[in-house]
């Protein structure tokens, strides 16, 4: 419960500041309850579930089909639980226990989390690119004003320094290009050879102390390659556009948000791609599941397109869509599942 605890506090806590700061009574007057907020919020939460049907296919597929459709609903509301609990870099091993204990072996677990990782990171770099190529350099280059940043605080001038980021946004796209092209060719062209580079980096004398990991890393990535390199191209286009299906509608919920809420509607494609410029962001390591991190990056990124005094209060609107209600879900089952899956061991 600590680790559930800790997030929510920071979460509900930047919140609530962003909130009491940003928050105008009389911008409640631009809010008109009218069939177009109906259909946003219809079309968000519509966006949510096709995203995670796809997940589910997703983990379902690269199983092996090993996970029964309720194993693998369970598996992603835990997965997305595990995430919003630990930062991103301790995610792995409680997904890697998830797996397990839902009956794949090691090396299944391993791939499938290798496997989707990999996946997800060559859509982005994809999709963000043809987005680049299409609408031009101008998505990435925000403008530091916006109604909602005009505060002197601390937290104020962090956003504005989001917004000024965007433009070096190519930086990061730049490592995911890099990540999508080194994990390439490690678990579909060189397996071996990667296993025998990260062994030697773990003998580097000053990283001796992370030895275990590296040659964990190593066996991993054999792992992996082994059990995927017989699949059919029919396997890869099906993960592709799963995967492709999954992270669009995790973007999409925002327009959805912003078709509901916005005063002028901006042009949606832009909104779109502002969503890939934004998660750049969120990929920082800060706290666990981002808490507080991500309302001030969607706030910073976003403001612009919803009424003065009103950019907090969707930030926390789109925080219970992507991360508070997986919170709950998880805590929900998670006494059961243990309980369940403890007795399947027996």
């Amino acid at each position: 419960m600590r680790r559930v605890i800790l997030p929510m506090v920071i979460s509900i806590g930047i919140s609530a500041y962003l909130i009491a700061h940003n928050f105008k009574p009389e911008s409640l007057r631009a809010i008109h309850f009218s069939t177009r907020l109906l259909c946003g919020l219809l079309l968000a939460f519509g966006a949510l579930v096709i995203r995670d049907f796809c997940f589910v296919y997703k983990v379902r597929l690269t199983s092996g089909e090993k996970l029964s459709w309720g194993k693998s609903l369970q598996t992603i509301f835990l997965w997305e639980f595990a995430a919003a609990i630990s930062p991103k870099l301790g995610e792995v091993a409680l997904v890697l226990f998830i797996l397990k204990r839902n009956g794949l072996s090691y090396g299944r677990s391993t791939g499938v989390i290798v496997l989707n990782s990999f996946i997800d990171n060559v859509v982005f770099v994809v999709v963000f690119g043809i987005l680049y190529l299409v609408l031009g350099h101008h998505i990435l280059l925000v403008s530091a004003n916006c109604a909602d940043l005009g505060g002197s605080d601390v937290v104020q001038k962090l956003m504005i320094h989001v917004r000024q980021l965007a433009s070096k946004a190519w930086i990061g796209y730049a490592l995911f290009c890099a990540l999508a092209l080194f994990w390439g060719l490690c678990i579909f062209i060189l397996p071996d050879g990667a296993k025998r580079f990260f062994y030697q980096v773990g003998n580097v004398k000053f990283l001796h102390r992370f030895q275990n990991t590296f040659n964990h890393l190593g066996d991993e990535i054999e792992i992996t390659a082994n059990e995927y390199k017989k699949q059919s191209w029919v396997f890869w286009v099906k993960l592709t556009l799963a995967s492709f299906m999954n992270w669009s509608m995790r973007y999409l919920i925002v327009n959805a948000l912003v078709f509901a809420f916005a005063g002028t509607m901006p042009d949606m494609w832009e909104v779109y791609a502002r969503q890939y410029v934004l998660w750049i962001f969120l990929v920082i390591p800060t706290t666990p599941g981002s808490s507080g991190w991500a309302e001030i990056s969607f706030i910073a990124m976003n403001c612009e397109y919803f009424p003065a005094g009103l950019s907090a209060a969707i930030a926390l609107l789109w925080r219970i869509f992507t991360y508070y209600l997986y919170l709950v879900v998880g805590v929900i089952i998670l006494p059961g599942w243990l309980k369940r899956t403890d007795d399947e061991s027996k």
